[in-house]
């Protein structure tokens, strides 16, 4: 528990702008577990407004305590449900990307193998240059790709005489989503064609499906960090819808409806408690861009 003093302060403090806080022992263990500054400041712009004197803030209308603590439950409980829903397009994503590199891959191979063919060809390119700069090199990947032979899958007893080396699928398998990504851009223009037919609905593009990417990518960075995502916007979009929206456009809609669900029956659940929420959650999950 927080020091008493230290608490006391803290408590005055929010009472003096206008915060109810019914329950001292509540905000002593809440700010304790998840972190005084996490639950107090990430979200203040939705309860607080400046005013004119000196910086100082008071609130928008009339709110406890416990209010801002449910909207920060409310936003982990959304968060965990868009990150389920993000592990199943992985997996959906390392499928696509493990069985066509076992097929092209192995194409190449029988390439390789033909006595008429003069230069011996790598299946992963050298190297792919993102729209962002940033360049990923062939050499880099094949060192992932040792290291999880030798360290995560080699090394168990028994493994070796199951399954001789460690073929591509289970090496694709152990990779972070980090490193399945490079090896997917990588990877010869028709193999990455194809595996972008089989994961997307419709036609994408390499730099189109960079762009989707970079911002699941941020969705994932942002919420592995415990930042506050209900108020966080995107391209002029909140980025709970600008996600749900990248969900839309894969062709297994399982983890877009399985988001789409679960949210909805835990914001109905949050509006039965706080209804005044209601306009600023339908902007949220409902709102097109600005």
């Amino acid at each position: 528990m927080i020091n008493d003093l230290l608490s006391e302060i803290r408590i005055d403090f929010w009472r003096d702008i206008g915060l109810i806080i019914n329950d001292e022992k509540l905000f002593d263990r809440v700010t304790a577990n998840y972190g005084y500054h996490e639950i107090m400041y990430q979200n203040i712009d939705h309860f607080f407004i400046e005013t004119n004197d000196d910086d100082f803030i008071k609130p928008k209308r009339k709110t406890t305590f416990e209010e801002i603590y449910d909207f920060y439950c409310l936003d982990q409980h959304i968060k965990n449900v868009m990150m389920i829903s993000l592990q199943l397009f992985e997996q959906s994503f390392k499928v696509a990307l493990a069985e066509t590199a076992l097929i092209e891959n192995g194409k190449n191979f029988t390439r390789n193998l033909n006595p008429r063919t003069i230069h011996q060809r790598q299946f992963l390119n050298e190297k792919y240059q993102l729209k962002d700069g940033r360049v990923i090199h062939r050499g880099d990947v094949k060192a992932r790709m040792r290291h999880i032979k030798q360290n995560y899958l080699e090394p168990y007893e028994g493994y070796t005489e199951a399954h001789g080396e460690a073929g591509i699928g289970l090496i694709i398998k152990e990779m972070s989503f980090g490193v399945a990504t490079n090896y997917f851009f990588l990877m010869p223009i028709k193999a990455k064609k194809i595996v972008l037919t089989r994961v997307f609905k419709e036609k994408i593009t390499l730099r189109q499906f960079e762009e989707w990417l970079n911002e699941i990518r941020y969705f994932q960075r942002r919420a592995a960090h415990n930042f506050s995502l209900l108020i966080i916007k995107e391209k002029r979009q909140f980025l709970y819808k600008l996600v749900l929206n990248n969900l839309h456009q894969l062709a297994n809609q399982e983890p877009c409806e399985l988001a789409e669900e679960r949210i909805n029956k835990i914001v109905q659940d949050y509006l039965t408690k706080y209804p005044i929420e209601k306009d600023f959650l339908n902007k949220v999950f409902m709102e097109k861009k600005d």
